[in-house]
């Protein structure tokens, strides 16, 4: 039963800051007003762009969790071997995702009589799928090993815990790439 109970405390601390965090990434999306009305396609994309990234790195953090439990992976703060490879397959994963993003935002816009340049489009989507990759890659992978070595199972909390984070972060790169590409 103390298991069971690990569990649940684990997972209820991961699922209160999930849902706070909700709160602020929708608090973010909020203050995106400017940006979405002059392409409205882009709104369409945003929760792609997000579910994206929460199914990338709350994978991402499954593996780096099971290689930590089965021994594969030392809890070390440092990239090599193994946790390299998963690092490269996420973030080759991540880009690629994003570009495709960016090609559905450009057809939606077109679909809703909008004409915006597709470059800038996937400028946005590849820009911000870059930043959002180095961002989550590395509280992704630096959680894991903080809540691994304190005796927190990283598989109870990273699910809840990285995709309420990469949505905020995601907001935020969407947000900064615009800025960057002069919108």
């Amino acid at each position: 039963m103390s298991e069971v109970k690990k569990i649940v405390k684990e997972s209820t601390i991961a699922e209160i800051l999930s849902v706070s965090g909700g709160i602020v990434a929708g608090i973010i999306l909020s203050s995106m007003t400017g940006v979405l009305e002059k392409v409205p396609g882009m709104l369409a994309a945003i929760p792609a762009f997000l579910n994206m990234r929460g199914a990338i790195f709350s994978s991402f953090g499954a593996r780096i969790s099971t290689r930590l439990h089965i021994g594969e992976l030392e809890p070390v703060y440092r990239l090599r071997g193994l946790a390299l490879e998963e690092v490269l397959a996420s973030f080759t994963l991540g880009i690629s995702q994003s570009v495709l993003i960016g090609i559905f935002a450009y057809l939606v816009s077109l679909c809703m009589g909008v004409n915006p340049s597709l470059l800038y489009l996937l400028g946005i989507f590849a820009l911000a799928g870059f930043l959002s990759n180095v961002i989550m890659i590395t509280i992704t992978f630096f959680s894991d090993i903080w809540l691994y070595r304190r005796g927190i199972d990283p598989d109870n909390v990273i699910g809840p815990y990285i995709t309420t984070v990469g949505d905020t972060i995601g907001l935020l790169t969407i947000i900064a790439s615009a800025k960057v590409l002069g919108l």
